[in-house]
């Protein structure tokens, strides 16, 4: 086996585009493999126990979960077309999706989730194409109070299935299993180095079923009926085309899901694409984009299978981050081997025979973490009052309706059954919370002009009226002046350095917004620009004196006190903000 490249200065043993050796990946794909497959089989099983669902169906779910996880883990690593995030993200059923999915099994079998998961899956794509117009809604406050919300609707769940042990077992047998699976995850996630911390789904689960052996609850006949290789049979009648009051009322919970899992998806694609390079670069949201996509993709394989859909799972950051592999390579090994042990039926035989308190035990401690993440997200700048207030009243008001405390006549309603799921209402209540504080804040200026230089004292006019408005003093408007010339002739000359068509034609709108601290400008047009963050990094290694380019970079740089561009596939949103100061 060839030596690995030394790491670099961020700590990656192999970056994205660096192709470890074969050997070297198939061995670290294995492992993650092996760790990964747990977890996606265990929410796949909890989904199908708590809806009272047969072995068979259990069967067919694991085996096209599996497939289809490392399908797409294929996919997000080599990026096909449109579809994939070209990092290593591995994909895997969706914690996230528990409840609702519950509640379609219940109500109209894996035919109705089917239909529910297609439904999310056009979503998806929409969320993907139009990413751009979602950043305001994807913010720290939305996504943190979303995910805490995700445990609110599956928690109960987990406790019911506390006290699901044979009538014959000892009084005692639920509760001593519960408890030691419980302390195992725990302390294994508290004080365990990070090698063995890995293996903490593995080491936990066989303590609780090691005391569920003492307790004679434990049955592992199916494992050696089981045969090595096999393909389950199809257990899904296709999808339910009615489209009747059940597809209605369980609809707005699958959206709200589908939204959790984008967000989700955003934030994992973010942080791959910023810890898998060995130079710091702008975030590539086109890339971004490729990754809702390709989920989206998975959601609808999904459906048809009539399966919960995916999300991507920590696997892929913690091997980035923790030991330093962010290879594509890799990445392809990983969902090679998920979908080979797809077709090995022992491993879901072994899963089915996990007693139900130890898996109650397991997601119990998983959403409980997930819990203190989100709110973690939505305090990550501070507990400022406005956040805490409006998380706060969110959150409380999804509790209550999941508990059903508000309202419960009302909520038994056909018309209430759309929103008896705490994840839809509370959602439902911090979209609309945040959507008040963003018109309600400062009022958006906004001009629309030709991308075009000629069209430059228009835009500066508009910097001039806009400055009078609120009585900057006279040097912090020449700064604004400077500063929105300079970004509109960045623009213009980073598409003629890049060869691309002439901008004759497109638009370029502006937005201006008056802040306590100064003004913040945002550019959007529809540009096919290299990323101007990464060309002003570039500048400050090696400026071109003689360049235009980068004397308009250096003068953006000096009166701007932040420029960010975010390109996607359809538009460059270029925001820059001026200070006071």
């Amino acid at each position: 086996m060839t030596s690995a490249p030394a790491k670099g200065g961020n700590g990656l043993r192999f970056a994205a585009n660096e192709p470890p050796p074969h050997p070297f990946s198939l061995v670290v794909g294995l492992q993650v493999a092996i760790l990964v497959t747990v977890p996606i089989i265990i929410v796949t099983t909890i989904v199908a126990r708590v809806a009272d669902q047969s072995d068979a169906y259990l069967s067919w779910a694991i085996f096209a979960g599996m497939v289809i996880g490392g399908l797409m883990t294929i996919v997000q690593s080599k990026r096909i077309g449109p579809f994939g995030a070209g990092n290593l993200m591995v994909m895997g059923t969706s914690g996230a999706a528990i409840g609702v999915a519950v509640l379609a099994l219940v109500t109209g079998g894996p035919a109705l989730l089917g239909t529910l998961v297609v439904a999310s899956a056009l979503c998806q794509f929409g969320f993907a194409a139009r990413l751009a117009l979602l950043r305001r809604i994807i913010t720290p406050l939305v996504s943190g109070v979303l995910l805490a919300l995700v445990s609110v609707t599956v928690m109960p769940m987990g406790f019911a299935m506390f006290t699901r042990v044979p009538e014959s077992a000892h009084a005692a047998a639920a509760p001593a299993i519960t408890a030691v699976t419980i302390v195992t995850v725990v302390a294994l996630m508290l004080r365990a180095p990070q090698r063995l911390r890995a293996w903490t789904p593995i080491l936990g689960i066989g303590a609780g079923c090691t005391v569920a052996a003492f307790f004679g609850v434990l049955d592992f006949a199916r494992v050696g009926e089981a045969a090595w290789l096999g393909v389950p049979a199809i257990a899904t009648p296709g999808l339910d085309l009615d489209f009747d009051s059940r597809f209605w009322v369980l609809l707005p919970g699958f959206l709200f899901v589908t939204f959790v899992i984008t967000v989700r998806q955003v934030g994992d694609a973010v942080r791959m694409q910023r810890i898998s390079r060995r130079e710091p670069k702008a975030v590539d949201f086109r890339r971004v984009q490729g990754a809702v996509a390709a989920c989206g993709s998975g959601t609808l394989l999904s459906g048809l299978a009539g399966i919960p859909a995916p999300w991507p799972y920590a696997a892929g950051i913690g091997l980035a981050g923790g030991i330093g592999i962010a290879a594509r390579r890799v990445g392809i090994y990983i969902g090679a081997v998920f979908i080979a042990l797809a077709f090995v039926p022992k491993i879901a035989a072994l899963v089915l025979s996990i007693p139900a308190p130890v898996l109650g035990a397991y997601i119990v401690v998983i959403f409980g973490i997930a819990f203190a993440q989100g709110m973690r997200v939505v305090f990550r700048d501070g507990p400022e009052r406005r956040n805490a207030l409006v998380a706060g009243l969110a959150f409380w008001i999804g509790a209550g309706i999941q508990f059903q405390a508000i309202f419960p006549s009302h909520l038994a309603t056909p018309t209430g059954r759309m929103l008896a799921n705490g994840l839809t209402a509370g959602g439902l209540t911090i979209l609309l919370l945040n959507l008040f504080i963003q018109y309600t804040g400062p009022r958006r200026h906004r001009t629309e002009v030709r991308l075009s230089a000629d069209r430059q004292p228009e835009l500066d006019r508009f910097m001039v009226d806009f400055a009078a408005r609120y009585k900057w003093p006279a040097r912090t408007t020449e700064r604004l002046r400077a500063a929105a010339e300079e970004a509109l002739l960045s623009l213009l000359r980073q598409e003629q350095d890049e060869h691309a068509p002439a901008a004759e034609g497109r638009r370029l709108r502006v937005v201006a917004r008056n802040l306590r601290e100064g003004a913040l400008l945002e550019f959007t047009a529809a540009t096919n620009a290299g990323n101007l963050e990464n060309e002003m990094s570039v500048l400050a290694e090696s400026p071109d004196p003689a360049s235009e380019r980068d004397l308009s970079l250096a003068l953006l740089r000096h009166h701007a006190s932040s420029v960010k561009h975010h390109q996607y596939h359809n538009v460059d949103i270029l925001t820059v903000r001026v200070n006071h100061s």
